[in-house]
């Protein structure tokens, strides 16, 4: 590929990473984005703004714009939109406008497709087109793996709807896409209804839709601070002026953390360099889709006759990492041919037209990328009213229309329309909203786009920084670890001899034959399970009963030493948390709860509580190792370790008491995970290490071994223990989830959601219902059931996988499953069924039932 002929210069200067400043070229996105400067015409000085609205949206890139736009849909015009230059000056001007439908989850995919018919109306709802083209969009597999992702991701896309999602052959690839070099490719997957749209287009044409809804938008106004009393929002700071709000929303992108940050809010988000470029028109190039090629880490889109090519490397460079430069405005960055040539050379090879086409413009810009490779949504747990709406991950244009629509609902009903577990903002932890953490983490999440989803990839980056106060000693026993919340946690345990080679694959994994052991010690002896990272709530006071049984399905105003199992719920019935409460003294409780929810729970505990002053609550989470001491033998290794009568009648299953073990005093828990008879011990900090060493000496003869989250995992689907996220979501009621034991209807006081409830119980019978799932191939070559694999009921497709693995106990690909009738679901119905779970668009027999496949009785937790 020839270098660049002609370059832009409406801007020559731009500060960089290290806080120098260069001339480079002022390049741009393909005709329209060539002299951004021209779009944007106006006085450059702040403008008068009000002095009191209901609410202000911080950012007016596509986002913001979307944001603005859908507050006026939904009943609410009295609203500012602040950018602080012009609109789309961040990172929406060089967005390349791809718009994909295909996601991982349901609500995600509907909200895609929301995308594509919102873009089609703009231009006849406000006249101002979003350069809407109907190109279509591919995903090609240069292996077998990928053509697996593709094959398991079209299925589940023509589950939920997506008629024209398909698999294509290479001969129909190359029809569709003729400059394409076919060498290497395995297949691909295709959906003709994508769209590409003009970003500077679209978001003009929502900003012109917000002010037609009554929205007022000021350009070149920054917002300095953001205005807080007594831990709400009432405002902002900016140059022009303050403006009273009730509402703040920041969507204002790589800026976001900073702002937010200053009132102490976490947003982990932080920007990175991302590159494409742009050829010369080629002469008699076709109307072609967009195209992803992942293990080259490409992507190709045809504009006007041009290419445009993008790479998101697997090693990724941050910017500006000490803060956003002042004048930031429509940034570029220094070209680096060599940084590139690699990719340049294999994007020739794949498009062979390109060795003979010149580059136009060699484009190199910021984008925000999180930790983990999804968006931050929701309002803060810091700050009431403070909503957050960033950090897309270069699928901010796709997502915008999707994210304005649930933010503006979620801000006028005061809850999301539906479940967003994986973008909520809450499941970040203020830690990672440090520069040195992101500026780590940030080099290897841009490349998440491209990278292949195994079922364990584990992040290389930023690791280390939570370990258990045993870290160590689990090394020492062959701990393979990884990384969950930041936690280092054991996956599985090598062998003390020998060597284990663990390569990333999709099916029955290279470490299954450690998983198997652990799961068959659990089963037959006992197992040590360090469960440290399960977040611990103090909540005390004379109000905390009051407190907790209203946030609560279940009843815990129990017994001192009784535990509870119980669901946190919405005012739909839908579940927002799945924890045990255990209840230490009259006015004492304990709230054990998952590493991923330790923000949101005490965030849901804190704004859904009654208003009752007499109850306080802490996060001891820290202060505290916990040991999973699970199998038929656990009772008698513990029972040596301590005067305290652990028999049947003295801890009954669910019960909790104080013990001494070995020198320590520690808390044993008759629970389980794993379903077998166990206990959890709450273990103070300091004392972790004895209690271990304890442990491991008495557990030799009964043949201890360790287990790790891998083993744990397992286990927990042949049970059918239900996983927050995945089984049972804020779309999920107890009822539909087989939760119903643990709803105390008739409570004094009730409880959050119950009305919800009710009505569901009162109809007929339900129309959706969690059940189990068990392939009856059960070879070592049955395929794994994972996460959203279609289940068929006599030729109809009926629900999906929500959760699945091997089953080491019972040697069988097991999972869980939503099931749907609109005429109701009852046990003949299930029962009289004939099943098969479609993977990778090829179906398989499977049996499905109610009950776990393991113990159904659950006679051995009660042994």
């Amino acid at each position: 590929m020839r270098t660049p002929t002609t370059s832009n210069t409406a801007d020559p200067t731009r500060r960089h990473a290290n806080g120098s400043r260069k001339k480079v070229g002022h390049v741009g996105l393909i005709d329209i984005y060539s002299n951004p400067t021209q779009v944007f015409r106006g006085s450059r000085m702040p403008q008068q703004i009000p002095s009191r609205t209901r609410i202000v949206v911080v950012g007016g890139g596509i986002v913001g714009c979307s944001i603005a736009y859908h507050l006026t849909k939904v009943g609410i015009s009295d609203v500012v939109l602040l950018e602080r230059k012009r609109l789309t000056s961040g990172t929406t001007w060089h967005a390349a406008g791809l718009v994909g439908q295909m996601r991982p989850s349901k609500n995600q995919t509907q909200l895609q497709r929301y995308g594509v018919r919102l873009f089609k109306s703009l231009e006849d709802e406000t006249g101002q087109s979003a350069g809407v083209r109907q190109s279509g969009g591919i995903s090609v597999a240069l292996d077998e793996a990928r053509f697996e992702i593709l094959r398991r991701a079209v299925s589940f896309a023509q589950h939920l709807g997506m008629a024209d999602a398909r698999i294509i052959s290479r001969d129909e690839l190359g029809g569709l896409w003729p400059p394409l070099n076919l060498e290497g490719i395995v297949g691909a997957s295709y959906v003709p209804s994508n769209v590409q749209i003009n970003p500077v287009d679209a978001t003009l044409a929502l900003a012109k839709g917000a002010r037609m809804g009554g929205a007022q938008i000021f350009e070149n106004t920054k917002v300095s601070r953001i205005l807080t009393a007594e831990r709400k929002v009432i405002g902002v700071e900016t140059d022009a002026g303050a403006i009273q709000a009730d509402t703040i929303v920041l969507a204002c992108g790589m800026w976001t953390r900073t702002l937010a940050a200053q009132c102490n809010v976490t947003v982990p988000l932080h920007a990175a360099e991302h590159f494409y470029l742009v050829t010369e028109p080629i002469p008699d190039l076709p109307k072609l889709p967009s195209i992803l090629l992942y293990e080259e880490r490409a992507y190709y889109k045809e504009d006007a006759g041009k290419l445009l090519i993008g790479a998101f490397e697997s090693t990724a460079v941050p910017w500006a990492t000490h803060g956003i430069p002042e004048d930031s405005e429509f940034e570029t960055l220094p070209t680096d041919y060599d940084r590139y040539s690699d990719f340049l050379e294999t994007a020739s090879e794949r498009i062979p037209l390109l060795k003979r086409t010149g580059i136009q413009t060699f484009f190199i810009g910021p984008e925000s990328f999180t930790p983990d490779g999804r968006a931050l949504m929701g309002e803060a747990p810091e700050l009431c009213n403070l909503f957050i709406c960033a950090g897309f991950n270069s699928t901010g244009i796709m997502s915008s229309p999707g994210a304005g629509k649930v933010m503006a609902e979620w801000i006028r009903n005061a809850a999301p329309p539906f479940g967003i577990f994986a973008q909520d903002v809450r499941r970040m932890m203020p830690f990672q909203r440090t520069r040195r953490y992101l500026y780590d983490r940030t080099t290897e999440s841009l490349g998440l786009l491209m990278d292949m989803p195994w079922p364990t990839r584990e992040m290389r980056t930023a690791r280390g920084v939570r370990r258990f106060p045993l870290h160590r000693e689990l090394i020492d026993a062959g701990a393979y670890m990884g990384e969950r919340f930041g936690w280092e946690m054991p996956l599985f345990y090598m062998p003390r001899s020998g060597s284990v080679t663990i390569r990333p694959k999709l099916g029955h994994q290279d470490w299954y034959p450690r998983a198997r052991e652990e799961c068959c010690a659990t089963r037959d002896a006992v197992a040590f399970y360090d469960e440290t990272s399960l977040a611990k709530i103090l909540v005390q006071g004379p109000g905390a009963c009051r407190a907790l049984n209203w946030i609560s399905a279940n009843n815990v105003d129990v017994p001192i030493g009784r535990v509870v199992y119980t669901q946190w719920l919405n005012t739909r019935g839908g579940i927002e948390a799945d924890l045990t409460i255990n209840r230490l003294a009259e006015e004492a409780f304990l709230v054990v709860t998952t590493p991923a929810s330790q923000v949101r729970d005490i965030d849901w505990l804190r704004r859904h509580s009654p208003e009752d002053p007499h109850f306080t609550f802490t996060d001891v989470t820290n202060g505290y190792a916990m040991f999973g001491v699970m199998g038929p033998k656990s009772r008698e290794l513990l029972q040596g370790l301590t005067d305290s009568n652990l028999s049947n009648d003295a801890v009954p299953f669910a019960t909790s008491r104080e013990i001494d073990l070995g020198y320590a005093l520690v808390r044993a828990t008759r629970l389980t995970y794993v379903g077998e008879l166990g206990y959890e011990l709450l273990v103070p900090t300091e004392f972790a290490a004895h209690v271990y060493e304890q442990l491991m000496v008495a557990g030799a003869s009964f043949g201890i071994r360790h287990a790790g989250l891998y083993a744990l995992s397992a286990c927990r689907i042949e049970r059918a223990y239900r996983h927050l996220g995945h089984d049972i979501t804020e779309d999920d009621t107890p009822l539909e989830a087989g939760l119903g034991f643990a709803v105390a209807w008739d409570k004094p006081g009730g409880f959050l959601g119950r009305d919800s409830l009710l009505r569901q119980r009162e109809r007929k019978s339900l129309t959706d219902r969690l059940v189990q799932v068990r392939l009856r191939d059960c070879s070592g070559t049955a395929p794994i059931l994972e996460h959203n694999e279609p289940v068929w009921r006599d030729n109809v497709r009926v629900g999906a996988v929500t959760s699945g693995g091997w089953g080491f106990r019972i040697e069988a690909s097991l999972g869980m499953a939503y099931l749907h009738n609109s005429d109701g679901i009852s046990t003949d119905w299930i029962t009289d069924g004939h099943y098969e779970v479609e993977v990778a668009m090829e179906r398989y027999p499977a049996e499905v039932q109610l009950r776990p496949f393991y113990d159904p009785a659950g006679e051995r937790i009660r042994m």
